[in-house]
């Protein structure tokens, strides 16, 4: 059973006992991720840490930790085309058939 078909239950008991409908699903899903960040950013206060930034903070240094880490440059790969030479267009040895 899903949220719809409980909601579709509740709904029908409601109305059957005369009590208001339930919210529908996802009707105040903004508003509890909302609180979320805002207790987030009052917990961060209260820490003594800015209480905003954090997120793009994080990420930054998730960026610097992976090019550190894997050798890449910081502003990403490179977008060239790779080069269309003759040796690039054959097999390699080990993948030809012999010479009969």
């Amino acid at each position: 059973m899903n949220a719809t078909h409980q909601y579709l239950f509740d709904a029908a008991r409601a109305a059957r006992l005369g009590d208001p409908p339930p919210p529908a699903p996802g009707t105040h899903d903004l508003a509890v991720l909302r609180a979320a960040r805002d207790r987030r950013r009052f917990a961060r206060v209260l820490a003594g840490r800015p209480a905003r930034g954090g997120l793009r903070t994080a990420l930054s240094r998730a960026v610097l930790f992976g090019a550190v880490l894997f050798g890449a440059s910081r502003s990403g790969p490179s977008r060239t085309a790779p080069s269309r030479t003759a040796s690039s267009r054959t097999a390699p040895a080990l993948c030809r058939r012999p010479a009969d």
